[in-house]
């Protein structure tokens, strides 16, 4: 109706539209769904950050009141299995008071409440849940915060180095007889305001004419919550996510039922991601609170003991288990699979004295 749109503004539509939304219409996760995350494939994730968070309530003086944040719980099965780890840690697991999961869809917060409220679970009896659309609804406590696979969902825009500057890359229709999906890109003849709001700060001069650039405000904006609310009220977070520790161009990608397919076809019934940005990230918070990372996933799991606690469920588990235990494990951490292109990312408050488990004491 106004002509060519962002891909950011695309995003947005294709994926949390109240009519048609790919998030807003479903279960989309696990083997059934279009793609399985790490915490489906092995309960050992979830354990391992709830272990992580707890070492984290430690070196920060075990407060005695506290909250759990997760940002697109998913089927809620990464929050589950995080909770039950700390059920081992008495007076870790009694300071929690409240969990907070950020999640716009109505049918996934259906999913999540059976996970962690139906009456058959009474393992977190005594937790209080609370559901919100935004981060700006969590109430000041300190937090222990984690956001898995939620930033490479974020709104990208994409923009082209042209010889005058750069130029936004726009979703338009294509109505030609050789249209394969009735959507095109193209580049913007001039400036738009995104262009010139977001790359202001960009090395123009160290890109080639053609060559592109992702930029995802959304993820600068909220960052910068969770970083403000870690600096006002103490806590910790992870950022779990695929991606790199630099700027990258033509990441956007869709995937249905396991297969990647164009970004333009099918809108609605694909999912869509883009890599982040871990360096962005790092820049927009860091007159915030201490930043840690990223690191690679196969590390951190890898530091937090995954072998020892693989070889502790062998031993109970039945021999047709067995193999898949491994399996899992073994995809969760292997350079092939998930272990590098996922990367972690950590905030603590500024001046803590002792480096996070699984990280190095950055020298940026």
């Amino acid at each position: 109706a106004t002509g060519p749109i962002s891909i950011a503004q695309y995003m947005k539509e294709v994926l949390t539209s109240s009519l048609s939304g790919y998030y807003m219409v479903g279960d989309v996760f696990g083997r059934q769904g279009d793609f399985v995350t790490s915490p489906e494939i092995s309960q050992i994730f979830g354990e391992l950050m709830g272990i992580w968070f707890m070492t984290q309530w430690q070196s920060q003086g075990k407060p005695d009141k506290i909250q759990v944040i997760e940002l697109g719980p998913g089927r809620g099965t990464l929050l589950y299995d995080m909770l039950n780890a700390m059920t081992n840690f008495n007076d870790c697991f009694r300071s929690i008071c409240e969990v907070h999961l950020i999640e716009v869809s109505p049918k996934l917060r259906e999913i999540q409440y059976q996970k962690l409220c139906s009456s058959s679970r009474s393992t977190f009896d005594g937790l209080k849940f609370f559901w919100h659309d935004t981060f700006n609804e969590i109430p000041d406590k300190w937090s222990m915060i984690i956001a898995h696979e939620f930033f490479d969902a974020l709104p990208i825009h994409l923009f082209e180095r042209a010889s005058n500057g750069w130029r936004e890359v726009m979703v338009d229709i294509d109505d030609t007889n050789n249209s394969l999906y009735n959507f095109r890109l193209i580049v913007a003849p001039g400036p738009t305001k995104a262009s010139i709001a977001f790359t202001g700060s960009i090395a123009y001069e160290k890109f080639k004419i053609g060559d592109r650039i992702e930029i995802s405000p959304d993820s600068m904006k909220i960052s910068k919550q969770i970083a403000k609310h870690i600096k006002g009220n103490g806590g910790t977070s992870l950022i779990i996510d695929y991606g790199q520790d630099f700027i990258q161009g033509n990441t956007l990608r869709a995937i249905k039922r396991h297969e990647f397919v164009h970004p333009l076809s099918d809108p609605g019934q694909a999912d869509l991601s883009a890599d982040v940005n871990f360096r962005y990230l790092k820049e927009s918070v860091a007159d915030l609170v201490d930043v840690y990372g990223p690191v690679t996933q196969s590390k951190f799991l890898q530091s937090l003991g995954i072998k020892a606690r693989l070889l502790m469920l062998l031993k109970n588990a039945l021999p047709a288990k067995r193999k898949d235990l491994i399996s899992s494990t073994e995809r969760l951490v292997h350079p092939s699979a998930m272990g590098e292109i996922y990367k972690v990312l950590a905030f603590v408050p500024k001046g803590s004295l002792e480096v996070p488990v699984a990280f190095e004491k950055s020298n940026d």
